[in-house]
């Protein structure tokens, strides 16, 4: 039971707003362009999101 409910909030929290999409699509193209303050906010965006994901998963 724990299993299905991690994975339905893993599911749940996936999901993006078409404004939480557009954001991260002007981070990255900033950050392509050179801006390195995007590069930062993009590194720091990818971190989050692989710590999440290690949480998550030393949960199973």
């Amino acid at each position: 039971m724990k299993r299905y409910l991690i994975l339905a909030v893993l599911g749940l929290s996936a999901c993006e707003s078409p404004a939480e999409i557009a954001a991260r699509e002007q981070l990255d193209a900033a950050c392509i362009a050179g801006d390195l303050q995007a590069c930062a906010a993009v590194q720091q965006r990818v971190a989050a999101e692989n710590q999440t994901i290690a949480t998550t998963a030393a949960g199973f």
